[in-house]
């Protein structure tokens, strides 16, 4: 623990460094500062160009994937009888209403119900859980094959959230299952959120994918996570940035060797029986397992896309200053997970640390470097040498430098207007003029945006990390529509 703390001081030390690099770097050595700002700048291109052409291609792939008689091919593979689907929702205090659009999609799955459980995930700190639970389980339960609510009993050492939720809740609903003469190893267990809308043909994907892999007990899966849900509830020119995410979260599934898991994923369940399930002490439970398989299972682990849409709620509030107050907590949570780079670099150290299982540690970590300090160098990096080091600015050498950058970041442009093209094609329906231009004034107003609601919360998670301070879990408040 005390190494990991060491280690997460010198990346939130590393992180000032590299956000102030262009005012102190211009004054100690401005010519290097500009070669720097180049090759960001050309590395920011061509992460740009995965964000574009990615989306593109994820779109296309997704449209094709919501055709596929998935259920017919799942439905003629070996094993697919014997095939159980878990379903674990871990809540906190959200409306029945909430969990119910949840379940709704559930029940909508083409695969046979009699072959889904689902659990309720309550915590036990919640007082209105136990009649929440009752409501639940009376509407659904004739609906599942099996149907509980659990209630985590919080232990010494647990950090509250959804990782310690998980870690009580899946050993007790594994043996639930075997009591009832069901095989753990014909077992799938899919996390979702309180939120989670998961496409009707999830399930009987996912059993296509799984049954037709020769290392199936060694996969894990991750469909694409649209935030738009409840994106027309919130100020147009908010929505840019959730756009932007979800046009990232579709484009990353054409990198599968860097793919991690993210919010709503699934898993064989032994599998995650034989890691040791979830650790209760921690925040970013997703990409921890995802990394506890990787360092137990080596190369033969690997995260599998599911091309298929789950949609989720965009942070939100009651009031516009809540929403961004909740945008803000939710994007520092999920930066927080630059605190599990010392774990997931120790997930290196063993004899077969190939290719296949160095790539997402390596994406991994880069995410978490670049997160808090790629606005700093990208827009302070261009206006920092001329007002610091004008000697150098003016001269052929600098003049050209800058030259180049800005038009590196003028070259990165077309790839967002393909983003922003793919997201819309993605929402589909109609749109009243006026939201129309609110959401293209999000867009200009992008790199604001991207200080306010990235780049900061980001920057704040690391800071707390150079100071030692932990973060504590923070539920992202959900509506009702």
């Amino acid at each position: 623990m005390a190494r990991a703390d060491s280690i997460n001081k010198l990346i939130g030390l590393g992180t000032w460094g590299l956000v102030t690099l262009p005012i102190w770097g211009a004054y100690v050595f401005p010519l290097a500062v500009a070669w720097i700002v180049v090759a960001f700048n050309a590395y920011w291109l061509l992460r740009s160009a995965q964000l574009g052409i990615g989306a593109i291609a994820g779109y296309v792939q997704l449209r094709k994937s919501e055709k596929v008689d998935w259920a017919g091919l799942a439905s003629a593979s070996p094993g697919f009888d014997r095939l159980h689907n878990l379903i674990i929702i871990p809540t906190y205090k959200e409306a029945d209403t909430v969990l119910s659009e949840t379940l709704d999609h559930i029940v909508s799955q083409d695969f046979p119900s009699e072959r889904v459980a689902v659990v309720l995930a309550f915590e036990a700190r919640d007082g209105g859980a136990a009649a929440r639970a009752q409501r639940l389980l009376e509407k659904y339960r004739p609906r599942f094959g099996k149907m509980w609510a659990l209630f985590h009993v919080q232990q010494p050492g647990d950090m509250p959230g959804k990782s310690s939720n998980l870690a009580w809740a899946a050993p007790r609903a594994r043996k639930l299952l075997v009591r009832r003469g069901i095989d753990p190893a014909a077992t799938l267990l899919t996390v979702c959120d309180a939120d989670s809308r998961l496409h009707a043909k999830y399930l009987s994907n996912l059993a296509h994918a799984h049954l037709n892999d020769r290392d199936r007990e060694y996969r894990l899966y991750q469909p694409a996570l649209l935030f738009h849900a409840n994106l027309d509830r919130l100020p147009p020119p908010m929505r840019a940035t959730n756009s932007a995410y979800s046009a990232w979260s579709l484009a990353r599934l054409m990198f599968r060797q860097r793919l991690v898991l993210q919010s709503t994923y699934s898993l064989p369940l032994e599998l995650c029986h034989a890691v040791g399930y979830w650790d209760p002490d921690i925040i970013p439970e997703d990409s921890r397992l995802c990394f506890k398989v990787l360092k137990h299972c080596g190369a033969r682990a690997q995260v599998r896309p599911i091309f298929l849409p789950v949609k989720a709620d965009a942070a939100e509030g009651g009031t516009t200053w809540e929403t961004v107050k909740a945008h803000y907590q939710q994007i520092r949570r999920w930066a927080w997970g630059a605190s599990d780079v010392p774990y997931v670099l120790g997930s290196l150290v063993r004899r077969d640390s190939t290719w296949p299982k160095i790539m997402p540690v390596l994406g991994f970590v880069e995410d978490h470097l670049t997160w808090p300090t790629h606005w700093f160098l990208i827009t302070i990096g261009n206006k920092a040498i001329p007002i610091f080091a004008p000697l150098v600015a003016s001269s052929p050498e600098g003049v050209a430098l800058l030259e180049m950058a800005g038009l590196l970041l003028t070259a990165c442009l077309p790839f967002l207007f393909m983003a922003a093209g793919v997201d819309l094609l993605l929402r589909g329906g109609s749109r009243d003029p006026l939201e129309w231009c609110g959401e293209l004034i999000g867009w200009i107003l992008m790199p604001v945006f991207t200080l306010l609601l990235t780049a900061l919360p980001a920057l704040d998670a690391h800071t707390r990390m150079l100071f030692g301070r932990r973060l504590g879990y923070q539920v992202t408040p959900k509506f009702a529509r």
